[in-house]
């Protein structure tokens, strides 16, 4: 009866609050959450985790020393995925990053060159940036994957440059755009750690390489990286 009763409450709130799809803007069916089973078969999946010397660890070669990478899905303008992330990003859905850094971890828990991470750090957005936003996108894919492995999530990057914005830039004014814009949080130390670097999107991957030199000037043991996308 009680189940019952549930159903009927849902299905009333649905007919004033429906409830729709992050990507195409469909309601969402009773067992769907925020995208709908069309969407998200869709998506298109890298399968990067699963295999070494990927684009995204190509990416990095001869610039930074990573373990291993991966993005769960291809990024593309006009796509699902970049409403997805837009949704995230600028409607204050913060749902969204906690539920696609579960997929995620899942994915990741599912190769063994992810194995042996000690913390996941998320990369940091300015203060400001993060005070006017009210979150920061990665921290929640970052809170998403700790709930799906035995992982912990640190906050152990500082952002102590408040960058512009890295959309419109190319791939060598990224870079300059980025520079010394991190540092090691003094409450903690990576000495010795295997951390887990995870950004919202990956492109050039200036950001992260920014991040991975500083984790790596700390002394961590090694740094792999994975991200919700990659362009």
């Amino acid at each position: 009866m009680v189940l019952t009763l549930k159903t009927w409450a849902n299905s009333l709130l649905g007919l004033f609050y429906p409830r729709i799809c992050a990507a195409c803007d469909t309601q969402l069916l009773q067992q769907e959450e925020l995208v709908c089973y069309h969407c998200e078969r869709h998506f298109p999946k890298t399968l990067f985790a699963r295999y070494p010397d990927n684009p995204i660890e190509k990416l990095f070669w001869g610039r930074v020393n990573i373990k291993a990478a991966a993005s769960l899905y291809f990024f593309s303008k006009g796509d699902g995925i970049q409403k997805v992330m837009h949704q995230l990003k600028y409607k204050n859905r913060k749902d969204i990053g906690i539920y696609f850094g579960q997929l995620i971890g899942v994915e990741l828990t599912l190769s063994s060159r992810f194995e042996g991470v000690d913390w996941i750090i998320p990369v940091p957005l300015h203060p400001k940036k993060e005070y006017q936003r009210g979150f920061n996108q990665s921290a929640l894919i970052a809170q998403g994957i700790e709930e799906k492995t035995a992982w912990k999530m640190v906050p152990a990057l500082i952002r102590i440059e408040n960058t512009a914005s890295q959309t419109r830039k190319g791939k060598y004014d990224r870079w300059l755009n980025v520079g010394s814009s991190f540092r090691i949080d003094p409450k903690y130390s990576v000495e010795g750690k295997n951390i887990l670097l995870i950004d919202d999107v990956i492109t050039t991957g200036a950001t992260v390489e920014s991040c991975v030199q500083c984790l790596l000037k700390g002394k961590a043991k090694s740094v792999s990286v994975a991200s919700l996308a990659c362009a």
